[in-house]
């Protein structure tokens, strides 16, 4: 005869154990974070911090330690260890109000210009008008990085006035500082902001072109004006051939079929664009562009 209490305790210790191991689980990794919580703080070795920081902000919202071990880290005299932090760390989860406190201290003050624009990245990102005069003064500095950091975090808090500086900047920008000018012109320019496109691609080498082209086809696409955007398409075709780079081209042929897939409603209206814009794809499509020869180390292949 069965006995019907049988499944039923046998249910019962299942349970019992899968909670058993998952509380195990639990409590390990707890014990996991508290060793590397105390590993940070002990430690005079940067990799040792490194590795406890690395293990923490993989546990946040996992298991309990201070937040303010990211604050610590922040002021880290290795600058790999405040680098992955500002790389690695959610700052828009924090509860810790000195978090940003010394988030804003490291971007005004730290030595490292790669630290300092990490830091306005993330400032940024929090979206806070607090922090005005600081992107509003970063956004005038002649470093390229830093500046462009500053521009993109004035536009989070003051579309306007990080438009009005973007056109200030415009005159003798390189580097970061386009890229940060050409998305702010973007999202608030118009037709007499296409120019600045136009000149900075000459200037930019190899694949800084493309990164640039793809801001480009896009301000083009919000313009929608037939004629303006055949002649640009023209300028940056013959802009990205004369480099003689076929993966560039490649690269230049992705970002104008981008830019056929996203403005396809308005394509559909624009019949003659259309079939411009695709047949010059075909013409990239077909084109010779000349190949580099590289020197073979060992020399010619000797035929017997």
């Amino acid at each position: 005869m069965n006995n019907p209490f049988k499944d039923v305790s046998s249910e019962r210790y299942s349970s019992r154990y899968t909670r058993r191991y998952l509380s195990m689980l639990v409590n390990d990794g707890q014990a996991e974070t508290d060793k590397y919580f105390e590993q940070y703080y002990t430690s005079k070795n940067y990799q040792q911090r490194l590795e406890a920081i690395k293990y923490l902000i993989s546990a946040t919202d996992k298991y309990s330690f201070p937040e303010s071990i990211f604050t610590d880290a922040l002021q880290d005299f290795c600058s790999q260890v405040k680098v992955y932090v500002l790389q690695n760390y959610d700052f828009q989860k924090a509860n810790d109000p000195a978090l940003e406190f010394f988030l804003a201290d490291v971007a005004k003050n730290d030595e490292k210009i790669q630290v300092r624009a990490l830091a306005l990245d993330k400032l940024s990102q929090l979206n806070t008008a607090a922090h005005h005069d600081l992107f509003f003064s970063t956004s005038l500095l002649k470093s390229s990085k830093e500046s462009a950091s500053g521009l993109r975090g004035l536009f989070q808090v003051d579309k306007d006035k990080a438009y009005q500086m973007a056109k200030f900047r415009a005159v003798t920008s390189t580097g970061n500082l386009d890229l940060a000018i050409a998305e702010i012109f973007l999202a608030q320019g118009n037709v007499e902001d296409v120019h600045f496109f136009k000149t900075r691609l000459k200037g930019r080498i190899k694949f800084n072109k493309i990164v640039l082209i793809r801001i480009y086809l896009k301000m083009l696409g919000k313009l929608e004006i037939e004629t303006l955007i055949k002649s640009h398409v023209i300028y940056i075709c013959g802009d990205i051939s004369q480099t003689g780079n076929t993966e560039l081209v490649q690269r230049l042929i992705m970002e104008l079929y981008h830019f056929v897939s996203e403005q396809r409603s308005f394509l559909a209206q624009h019949d003659d664009l259309r079939r411009f814009v695709n047949k010059t794809i075909d013409l990239l499509l077909e084109k010779d562009y000349p190949k580099i020869q590289k020197t073979d180390t060992f020399g010619p292949v000797q035929k017997i």
